[in-house]
């Protein structure tokens, strides 16, 4: 329909123009048409009449062209005939009162009499030559050059009647305008069966991609479960099999150290109980990030996830490491799984570094949606540091590049403002879906 609509708006937009187009054409041709006439009238009637005894007033050769002239003028549509010369004196008129008066000549009507040309103008007989001529109201004045039977340079000035053009024109008009216009028309109605096809074919493949985009995020989500999975059942419980295994070690070394009578551990028992814990501590820590890891990568594809609650399972865990959080979550629409995995990964990931970067240092999360936008930030009054040197990933976890682009991938922006000594805020914006 918008583009029937669009394309019934165009048609009448080239017709309009069409038809300006073909009256202005008109309008040319009955002038053009009107040029003709009075060159015929100034070079097959009146030239071979005009004698040396017509600018020399003669009597008998004036009365000669007059009969000519008033033959010519026997219908409605010449008003009327005058001859002049060079000089800007008219030799002749069919007004016997004008006859010897004296007038300068326009450029365009010297040039045309110099040139054996023709001009013409469609006037009010407003000029002072027209003082006897302005009972005929509005006219056509055609301005042709020729040559007397002496060969000097004559303008024979044609009146003709303005309405008799105007007619000319409208009967043009008439005969041109609707043939176009029809054209236009049915030009216009040939093309709305391709437009509509096209129109359904291009609606065809937007429902196609939008059925590929979500067979690809579902097969996303699909791989994240299954990768979770893996996790949790092989390489958790892996981990969590040599953590025992570690801790059964750390048992026998100490009743192998006691076994000798000493009441501590000899020294190089000592030095191997140190690594041992050690690595029982490495394998602990990394237990606790898979099962946050996997347990967040599950929960973000689930649709009764809470954002919040995945957000305080982080802050609970970075509070057992030192760092006081607090958290304060405004009413949320229900979000898409990007949006839920976009807010949960972000957020995350600002509060460990800040756990780490500031430790010590009091954070603020907040999240609210107001605007049309989802809003996160993690707020940390620690020692800052220059945002722009710290792009990638800082020591194994993601940096500031990768939490821009899990901002992006859902359209949103992030924005990190700090200074050294003066904190840091890391402030996601992410648009609110449409609904749908």
């Amino acid at each position: 329909m918008q583009h029937a609509a669009i394309s019934l708006v165009a048609l009448f937009g080239v017709g309009a123009l069409a038809a300006i187009i073909c009256i202005q054409v008109v309008q040319d041709q009955a002038l053009h048409r009107a040029e003709d006439n009075g060159e015929h009238i100034a070079n097959e009637v009146v030239a071979p009449m005009v004698t040396p005894g017509v600018e020399q007033g003669d009597i008998p050769s004036m009365s000669k062209l007059n009969e000519q002239v008033k033959s010519r003028m026997a219908g409605d549509t010449i008003q009327r005939i005058k001859v002049w010369n060079a000089a800007g004196r008219i030799l002749y008129s069919d007004d016997a009162e004008q006859i010897g008066l004296h007038f300068p000549l326009d450029k365009d009507d010297l040039n045309a009499l110099r040139t054996g040309s023709v001009d013409s103008d469609i006037s009010n007989l407003d000029k002072s030559e027209n003082v006897y001529d302005r009972g005929f109201g509005e006219s056509l004045e055609v301005y042709a050059g020729a040559r007397d039977t002496a060969g000097k340079p004559i303008l024979v000035e044609t009146y003709f009647k303005a309405d008799r053009l105007h007619a000319d024109e409208a009967s043009l008009i008439r005969r041109i305008v609707p043939v176009v216009l029809v054209a236009v028309l049915v030009l216009g109605l040939l093309l709305v069966p391709l437009a509509f096809t096209l129109a359904r074919r291009v609606a065809r493949y937007e429902r196609e991609r939008q059925g590929m985009i979500r067979l690809a995020v579902e097969a996303s989500s699909a791989e994240r479960r299954r990768v979770a999975g893996e996790l949790h059942d092989g390489v958790i419980q892996d981990l969590a099999g040599v953590g025992y295994a570690l801790s059964s070690l750390d048992t026998q070394i100490v009743t192998l150290g006691k076994s000798n009578g000493d009441p501590a551990p000899a020294p190089p028992v000592e030095g191997l109980l140190t690594t041992l814990h050690t690595a029982q501590r490495l394998v602990h820590d990394d237990l606790l990030a898979l099962r946050e890891l996997t347990g967040l990568q599950y929960a973000a594809d689930s649709p009764a996830v809470d954002v919040e609650a995945a957000l305080r399972v982080v802050a609970d865990h970075v509070k057992s490491e030192g760092t006081p959080v607090e958290i304060a979550v405004g009413p949320l629409p229900e979000l898409p799984p990007g949006h839920r995995a976009a807010l949960i990964r972000i957020g995350r990931e600002a509060m460990r570094n800040a756990a780490k970067h500031a430790s010590g240092s009091d954070v603020l999360v907040t999240l609210d949606a107001s605007g049309g936008n989802l809003v996160l930030s993690v707020i940390d009054d620690g020692p800052g540091f220059d945002p722009h040197t710290a792009v990638g990933p800082v020591e194994g976890h993601i940096g500031l590049a990768l939490l821009a682009d899990a901002a992006e991938g859902v359209g949103g922006r992030l924005d990190v403002r700090s200074r050294p000594g003066r904190g840091t805020i890391v402030k996601a914006t992410i648009p609110l879906p449409k609904p749908a």
